[in-house]
């Protein structure tokens, strides 16, 4: 176990309740599936029903706006992410009356933001100016060089992507306007981290996202989930060398104003950074009421957002109503909602009491537990293997690496450290 991230590890008792939280003033991202459509056949895409071209009638979207505003369920500052499908497969003309109708019911008192996350071959002047006019943030998803991208990214028709793509991201450039960009990652893509880093750097993306090849929903393998060891190892490797690279780029890893940001690595240093570090229990993905996410035909669920149409053995369909007819948020004695937060309470708990890394991921996502294991209740996953405890140890490691040697006359103090067991060792770093 890394040193630092030995010294802190969780050994306080769980600081709530298993009661459902109140719903009221913690909503941060309302995600919202304009259609369900894609003009893609991404052969990683966990989300189903992608030939399906109906789109939400604005009546639906209004019927949401009501509850959500009216009960207060937002906090001061909401981001709307347009995704689950190609939202800009949804014309123009849309998104503006669905903009005006969010913004007729926001109350003042709550900072409303929009957020598409597209793939990026239909992205053309018009569409910049569009994200210019309404203030919408964007990312772009794109894999790296064509010949990583379009191994997975492609038309119906068997085509790659990646031309198409950039042109969508030279519009950007052309309207100097910035982007972020998810890049997912195969067994593949773990042997190129440098052709990574420079593709995305000469980019020109403010924010790098790494996803991995999950296997969640309608995607039911992984490429990095057949020698799992191998998998973990490279995997180490490629973040320990992003994490060089990006040091190199900017200075140091922390950097307060870095020409290029990693996701993942922003995610560790903001936790360290947190004052409530090490007293918290749960995250945003496994508590409910702080992500929604809202169907084309008005279903709605809470939790991790691609749990939005699954079902769990034992639990049934995971949506819990429709805004259309049904109470938002749940009723507290909701029988469905009730079973979903029992099983992903105790699959906090159960990492609580045996993970050192408890106080960074806080609990897990639900959807990769139930993805990997058919569970919510359950612990460890190969999601949670790579991409919080070994970017974890990469990230303490590079920043052991960038604290200022000590004098040789100065010997370290030890530090306290949580053993597997969980009891409280001693243990130097020298």
């Amino acid at each position: 176990m890394n040193g630092l991230l030995a010294s802190l590890a969780p050994d306080s008792p769980a600081r709530q309740t298993a009661a459902p939280p109140d719903w009221k003033g913690q909503l941060q991202l309302l995600i919202v599936q304009p259609s369900p459509f894609c003009n893609l056949d991404c052969d990683y895409c966990y989300l189903p029903d992608r030939q399906n071209t109906r789109r939400m009638d604005l009546s639906t979207l209004e019927a949401a706006a009501t509850k959500i505003f009216a009960t207060g369920l937002p906090c001061p500052e909401l981001t709307v992410v347009w995704h689950a499908g190609e939202p800009l497969a949804v014309p123009r003309e849309w998104y503006l009356k669905a903009f005006d109708l969010l913004a007729k019911h926001c109350p003042e008192s709550v900072t409303l933001t929009h957020n598409i996350q597209t793939n990026g071959v239909l992205i053309d002047d018009g569409w910049v100016t569009f994200f210019q006019d309404h203030g919408v943030r964007v990312g772009v998803s794109i894999d790296g060089p064509d010949w990583l991208h379009d191994r997975h990214r492609r038309t119906r028709d068997n085509r790659g992507t990646h031309a198409r793509v950039m042109r969508g991201i030279e519009a950007l450039h052309r309207g100097d306007f910035p982007f972020h960009v998810i890049c997912v990652l195969t067994r593949e893509s773990l042997d190129h981290p440098d052709e990574l880093f420079d593709f995305f750097a000469n980019l020109g993306t403010i924010h790098l996202c790494l996803n991995i090849e999950e296997i969640e929903s309608a995607n039911r393998s992984s490429s990095l989930a057949g020698n799992v060891e191998d998998t973990e190892h490279a995997f180490r490797q490629f973040m320990a060398r992003m994490a060089e690279r990006l040091c190199s780029a900017n200075g140091s890893l922390a950097h307060s104003a870095p020409r290029m940001r990693i996701r993942e690595i922003d995610d560790i240093l903001l936790a360290l950074r947190h004052p409530g570090f090490g007293q918290q229990v749960g995250n945003s993905q496994n508590l409910p009421g702080q992500i929604l996410s809202i169907a084309w035909d008005g279903r709605f669920a809470t939790f991790s957002p691609e749990l939005l149409g699954q079902s769990a053995p034992g639990l049934g369909d995971l949506t819990l109503g429709n805004v259309l007819n049904d109470p938002l948020p749940p009723l507290p004695d909701d029988a469905r909602y009730l079973r979903q937060w029992s099983d992903i309470w105790q699959g906090i708990e159960n990492c609580r009491k045996s993970c050192a890394y408890f106080n960074f991921c806080r609990g897990g996502a639900p959807s990769n537990k139930l993805g990997e294991t058919g569970r919510f209740d359950t612990t460890e996953t190969l999601f949670c293997r790579l991409t919080q405890k070994a970017v974890t140890d990469v990230v303490l490691a590079a920043l052991d690496r960038d604290l200022p040697s000590l004098p040789q006359h100065v010997k370290p103090k030890p530090r306290f450290w949580l053993g597997e067991n969980g009891h409280n060792k001693m243990h130097n770093r020298s």
